[in-house]
C-alpha cells in the first residue's frame, strides 16, 4: 500500500485535550488545546532554506503576508527571501502507530507521538503515572546538507494565530511559547534561534538570518543553521498547558498540573525526556508493522489512535481524585456511554483503570431510575436503573442524573437510549472486568449489577411472564416520544428500541455480561438469572421473522432494512474471551448460525455495500460509521470465519483521506467523505484487529 499523503493528524498526548495537528496539505495546522471542535489552521512553516534560492516548506500551508494595517508609520517588507512549497510530487508521508514521518529531498520531519501502559494513579499514586501524563508531542527535524557549497537553514514554526509570544526563559534551552499556554522548545546545544514577527518574510533577512523577534507579532518559531557539508538532526519538544479550572460542574484541573505547574516547566521536562519518547514510539512502530493486519488497517489504526488521544483528558479534583473523560470529537460531550463501549478494548489493553474510573462516574453522578411505558397501556410501570447517554459537553458537567443530549417528547434523533445504556454500562464493566480480573471491584458493586440485572428484564416487559428476550418498552424520561439507540442518525429501523434486531443481540450480549460480572462478584444466584435471560434472548433471534433468509431490523412485519449491526454485539464477548458463547455448536449455536447466515447474505448480495467496496450499516441508509463497520469486520472474520475484505479496507482508506482529509480521523461516512462525527476517538476499535 502507498500511504496517503494529504491529510490532517491528531498529534496529540494521553489525557491533555489537545494536539499539534498537521498534514492536510495547504490547509494549515496548529495547535488545539482544550477544544476538540475541529483542527486548528493556523499557518505552519516547516522546510529549509538557502540565501541563494530563498525558502522551500512543506505544503502544509500558504503563507500570508505581513498584516501591519493597524500600524500607520509601518509598510510592509518588500526585500524578503522568496517562498516555494515543496511539490507534492516530490514529498512522501509515513504514519505508524507513534511516528508520522514526511520526507522531501533531502529534508525529514518526524513527529513522535509515544504511548503506552500507564499506571493506575489510583492504586499508585500520580507520581507513578510520570512522563506518560506530559502534554507534549515530540519532533525531530533532519537536513542533508552534506551535498551542497552553501549553508542551509531549517525552520520549524506556526502563525496567524493569537498574539501574546515570548521566548523560553528557561537555562539550556531556546524555544518560544504563546500565552503561556503553547510553544516550542530545543536544547540550546543546537544552537537554535528562535523567531517572531508579523510574517514568516519579515522575520528573515534576505540572506535567511534572523532578525531581532519582533514580539509584537504572532508568527514564532525556531530556526538551525546547517553548514556546508554537513547533516544536522534537531529535537524539537511540542507542548502545551492549562491551569487553573479544567472543567465546570465537577471542579477539575489538568492531572499533569500536579507536576508540571506551568508551560516552561513542561517544555523543560520534555526536551529532557525526548530521546525515551521517540524509543518508546519506535517500540509502538514496530508492534503495528509486524502485525499480521493488512496495510490499510494498520495505516487506519494509526490514525484512530491520534484522535482518541485528542479528546482525552486525565482530571484531578481538588481532593487528588482522577476524572477521566474521552470528548465526543467535534461535539465536545464528555464520556457518551455509546463511545465508551467501543472505546473500551483498547484501553484495557494499555490503561484498564481509565475504563474503570468512567465507569464510576456514570454509576455514581449519571445513574438514575426510571418508570417505563408499554406501548397500548396508559398506566406507568416502575423501570430500574439505566445510565445518562453522556455527561456534559465542552468541558461542563451536565446535572447528576442528566446528559447534554437527551430530550423528552421527541421521537428520532435527540430523545432517550436508556434501554440502551443500561446495556453499555455492564458491557464496559465486562470488558474492563475481564481484561483485569477485579473481582474486588466487582464484589464491591453487586448491587449496581443486580439492578441493572432487574432493570433489563423490567425493559423487556413489566410482567415476567410476557418476557421474550425482546425489548418491548420506552423509558417514562421520554414523555410522549419513544426511545432511539446509538444508531439515531441512520434509517428508522435502526433508530427505534423496541422490537428491534440489534437492541435484541445487544440485550443477550449484555447479559453474559452480567452473568460473567456477577459470578466474579461471587452471586452463583444472580448470574444463573442472567444466563437464563441471555438464553431468552438469543431464542428471540432464533424465531426472528425472515425475508429470505436476511432478518430484517424490526419484527413488524413491515420493516425490510437490512443491517450489519445485527451481529456487532458478538463482538463482546469474542474480545472477553468467551469462545464457548460464539460457538455455533454452543448454548447459543442456533442463534449464532442465523445471524452468520444473515451476514453472509447481506454482503454477498451487496445490500449493505457501497459501489466501492465499502460496508454499508444499513441496506437502507447510505449514512455509515466507521468505527461500527470494522467492528461488524471484526466478527465477520472470527466469529464467522469469513476472509477479510480486502477491497473494502481500500474504499475505507478512501473515506479517510482524500475523503475527509481536513479533519483528521472522521468516523461517520456518507458516498466517502465524513458528513459529521469529525476529530473523533472511536475510530480505535480497529484495535480489535491486531489481536
Amino acid at each position: 500500500m502507498v500511504q496517503p499523503l494529504d491529510y490532517h493528524a491528531h498529534h496529540a498526548a494521553f489525557g491533555a485535550y489537545g494536539s499539534f495537528t498537521l498534514g492536510a496539505l495547504g490547509k494549515g495546522g496548529g495547535f488545539n488545546v482544550h477544544d476538540g471542535r475541529g483542527p486548528c489552521r493556523d499557518e505552519v512553516y516547516i522546510g529549509f532554506g538557502r540565501a541563494s534560492e530563498g525558502w522551500r516548506l512543506l505544503p502544509f500551508s500558504l503563507v500570508s503576508p505581513s498584516d501591519v494595517s493597524a500600524f500607520a508609520t509601518c509598510s510592509e517588507d518588500t526585500d524578503a527571501a522568496s517562498i516555494r512549497n515543496i511539490p507534492e510530487t516530490e514529498l512522501s508521508r509515513r504514519l505508524g502507530w507513534g511516528t508520522d514521518t514526511w520526507t522531501a529531498d533531502n529534508f525529514r520531519l518526524s513527529i513522535h507521538t509515544p504511548f503506552g501502559e500507564i499506571p493506575d494513579p489510583r492504586r499508585d499514586g500520580w507520581e507513578a503515572t510520570g512522563n506518560a501524563m506530559l502534554p507534549a508531542v515530540w519532533a525531530e527535524l533532519e537536513f542533508d546538507n552534506s551535498d551542497s557549497t552553501e549553508e542551509a537553514v531549517v525552520v520549524f514554526g506556526t502563525g496567524q494565530g493569537d498574539t501574546g509570544v515570548g521566548p523560553l526563559e528557561r537555562d539550556g534551552l531556546v524555544g518560544a511559547s504563546r500565552q503561556g499556554r503553547e510553544g516550542f522548545a530545543t536544547p540550546a546545544s543546537t544552537g537554535a534561534k528562535p523567531f517572531c514577527a508579523f510574517s514568516l518574510q519579515e522575520a528573515f533577512d534576505k540572506n535567511l538570518s534572523v532578525r531581532t523577534p519582533h514580539w509584537l507579532g504572532s508568527n514564532f518559531g525556531l530556526t538551525w543553521t546547517v553548514r556546508a557539508g554537513e547533516v544536522k538532526r534537531f529535537p524539537l519538544a511540542i507542548g502545551w498547558h492549562v491551569g487553573g479550572p479544567a472543567t465546570a460542574g465537577i471542579a477539575t484541573t489538568y492531572a499533569y498540573t500536579r507536576q508540571w505547574p506551568d508551560l516552561e516547566s513542561v517544555l523543560a521536562q520534555a526536551v529532557a525526556y525526548q530521546e525515551q519518547a521517540q524509543r518508546i514510539a519506535a517500540v509502538r512502530d514496530l508492534e503495528l508493522e509486524s502485525s499480521k493486519m493488512s496495510d490499510e488497517r494498520k495505516w487506519m489504526l494509526a490514525h484512530a489512535t491520534r484522535g482518541y488521544f485528542g479528546s482525552s483528558q486525565l482530571l484531578t479534583t481538588p481532593s487528588g481524585d482522577p476524572v477521566c473523560i474521552v470528548n465526543e470529537g467535534e461535539y465536545c460531550m464528555m464520556n457518551t456511554l455509546d463511545l465508551a463501549v467501543d472505546h473500551a478494548p483498547f484501553e484495557v489493553r494499555f490503561f484498564p483503570w481509565f475504563t474503570r474510573e468512567v465507569l464510576e462516574l456514570s454509576a455514581d453522578r449519571y445513574s438514575f431510575v426510571d418508570g417505563l411505558k408499554v406501548p397500548g397501556e396508559t398506566s406507568e410501570h416502575p423501570g430500574g436503573l439505566s445510565f445518562c447517554h453522556d455527561m456534559g459537553v465542552r468541558n461542563r458537567f451536565s446535572a447528576e442524573g442528566n446528559s447534554s443530549y437527551e430530550k423528552s417528547d421527541l421521537e428520532g434523533c435527540f430523545s432517550h437510549m436508556t434501554f440502551e445504556q443500561a446495556c453499555n454500562w455492564p458491557l464496559v464493566a465486562a470488558l474492563y472486568a475481564k481484561a483485569t480480573h477485579d473481582r474486588i471491584w466487582c464484589g464491591r458493586h453487586a448491587k449496581i449489577l443486580e439492578g441493572v440485572l432487574e432493570s433489563l428484564q423490567r425493559r423487556e416487559h413489566p410482567d415476567p411472564s410476557r418476557r421474550t428476550g425482546v425489548p418491548g418498552t420506552d423509558s417514562t424520561r421520554c414523555g410522549t416520544g419513544t426511545e432511539i439507540t446509538t444508531y439515531d442518525s441512520l434509517d428508522p429501523s435502526l433508530a427505534q428500541t423496541r422490537q428491534n434486531l440489534y437492541t435484541t443481540t445487544k440485550l443477550w450480549a449484555a447479559y453474559l455480561a452480567l452473568e460473567a460480572l456477577l459470578d466474579l462478584a461471587g452471586r452463583a444466584d444472580l448470574a444463573r438469572i442472567a444466563r437464563e435471560a441471555a438464553l431468552r434472548s438469543a431464542a428471540a433471534v432464533e424465531s426472528w421473522p425472515e425475508r429470505e433468509g436476511i432478518l430484517p431490523a424490526i419484527a413488524d412485519g413491515r420493516n425490510v432494512s437490512a443491517i450489519l449491526p445485527a451481529v456487532e454485539p458478538l463482538v463482546y464477548p469474542l474480545a472477553w474471551g468467551d469462545t464457548e458463547a460464539l460457538s455455533p455448536d454452543g448454548p447459543f449455536g442456533a442463534m449464532v448460525r442465523k445471524l452468520g447466515r444473515h451476514l453472509g447474505l447481506v454482503l454477498d448480495k451487496g445490500l449493505c455495500r457501497f459501489p466501492d467496496g465499502g460496508w454499508k450499516l444499513s441496506s437502507t441508509s447510505d449514512n455509515s460509521w466507521l468505527s461500527k463497520i470494522w467492528i461488524a469486520q471484526v466478527v465477520s472474520e472470527r466469529v464467522f470465519g469469513r476472509a477479510p475484505d480486502a477491497r473494502s479496507d481500500l474504499a475505507h482508506t478512501s473515506w479517510l483521506a482524500p475523503g475527509s482529509a481536513e479533519w483528521g480521523f472522521c468516523d461517520q461516512i456518507e458516498h466517502g467523505r465524513a458528513i459529521g462525527s469529525k476529530y473523533y476517538p472511536r475510530g480505535v476499535t480497529s484495535i480489535l484487529f491486531l489481536d
